[in-house]
């Protein structure tokens, strides 16, 4: 009971704890439920007890994120805002899928996030400086295309924005582009694809289908819209 009261009634945090377990210093709660936001199963944590006289939570998390691993070290503030870093997770193709809800093809292979550090005051999306790992990649439209590794650079943007680097190394295609995300949800996407000499005709058919084929052989997609649409 304390600890949903020091979380959901001290905190000004929009959270709720179900089947909680143990202690405020080493507990357990069946899930974390926060409006908006996917929700985290499993939660366990480790507080560190200097913390509180801090006027805030610092724990050591290990929880499950549809059913995937997720840990790292978590800090909450009275004023309901929450940093974090070294938040750590892997992801199979098909639970981000899930998670993006996005028209994208059928994607394949795991992916390995790190959030280096992390702030979100509870509203808009978070302040965050990460990368993500997508190791053997692959895309499926037409046919089904080897990326190689993909990564992509997350960091913070101006007016409370996020920026993107995207690259790959092997695979049918090399991807070379930027994202970005404003503090209203605006995206934008820009990507350049390049077909190696692996790639197939029919993978040139279908990049045509969706990006404009540049002088140099290589294929340009942009992308803008709101996220807010799309149920984000």
């Amino acid at each position: 009971a304390s600890v949903i009261s020091l979380v959901e009634k001290n905190l000004k945090l929009p959270a709720k704890l179900y089947g909680v377990q143990g202690s405020l210093w080493d507990g357990y709660a069946d899930k974390l439920v926060i409006p908006g936001q996917p929700q985290v199963d499993n939660l366990q944590w480790s507080i560190n007890p200097v913390s509180i006289l801090l006027l805030r939570l610092s724990a050591d998390i290990d929880a499950s994120l549809n059913g995937q691993a997720v840990y790292g070290h978590i800090n909450v503030h009275t004023d309901g805002a929450i940093t974090a870093n070294d938040v750590r997770a892997q992801l199979s193709a098909e639970k981000v899928q899930q998670l993006i809800n996005m028209p994208l093809g059928e994607l394949a292979g795991d992916f390995d996030l790190n959030i280096r550090s992390l702030h979100w005051d509870g509203k808009g999306h978070p302040e965050t400086t990460a990368s993500i790992q997508w190791r053997k990649a692959r895309l499926t439209i037409a046919e089904t295309v080897s990326l190689g590794n993909v990564e992509i650079k997350i960091s913070p943007a101006e007016n409370q924005g996020l920026a993107a680097t995207i690259k790959n190394k092997g695979g049918a295609l090399t991807i070379d582009g930027t994202a970005t995300l404003s503090a209203s949800k605006n995206y934008k996407l820009d990507l350049r694809l390049t077909p190696e000499k692996t790639s197939t005709e029919q993978t040139r058919q279908t990049l045509a289908m969706f990006a404009r084929r540049q002088s140099n052989g290589s294929y340009r997609f942009n992308k803008n819209g709101n996220l807010g649409q799309l149920g984000f």
